[in-house]
């Protein structure tokens, strides 16, 4: 049997952790082989970027896209977490949007909702600008789940949409 790897982010963890499953494998089973949380009645699990928790008895090969010669795509990209959501606040010229995402949604996905939906900026505009987590310099990469930047028992985050960094020379 093969195996697939597994990208799991969380409330809490410092980094992504890396585990292999076999395809027959439930997401019950690779999240305790982690030993991340604490009581099963305190953890919802979902995938990246899909909305809504999804069951622990699933299965992981078949939470994976089938290509045409039908063996499963890795890595599955899920995401632990005790909030069902996380209140997002966005800053930009002045003006603040607010929405609720699913913890395991990406800082990308919440990037491209801010500049084309909240602030309708132009696409080339759009390009050049970031999302910072406000107050301080960290500019989340784009696949991080916005879960895992939540603080204590907080659900929720608050970024600026900022300028990227241009190199000139």
């Amino acid at each position: 049997m093969k195996s697939i790897d597994v990208f799991l982010q969380g409330h809490g963890l410092a980094d992504i952790a890396v585990l292999a499953a076999k395809p027959d494998d439930t997401l019950a089973e690779i999240v305790s082989k982690a030993n991340l949380l604490g009581p099963k009645e305190a953890r919802l699990l979902f995938l990246e970027d899909i909305d809504g928790p999804i069951d622990d008895h699933a299965v992981v090969e078949e939470l994976l896209p089938l290509p045409t010669d039908g063996e499963p795509i890795g890595p599955l990209r899920l995401h632990v977490a005790r909030c069902r959501h996380v209140e997002v606040a966005v800053r930009f010229n002045g003006e603040a949007a607010k929405r609720r995402f699913t913890p395991s949604a990406t800082v990308e996905r919440v990037r491209r909702w801010a500049v084309r939906r909240a602030f309708h900026l132009p696409p080339r505009d759009a390009a050049e600008h970031v999302l910072q987590i406000q107050g301080t310099s960290i500019r989340p990469d784009r696949d991080v789940h916005i879960g895992t930047l939540t603080q204590g028992q907080a659900c929720a985050i608050a970024f600026d949409l900022v300028p990227c960094q241009r190199v000139e020379g």
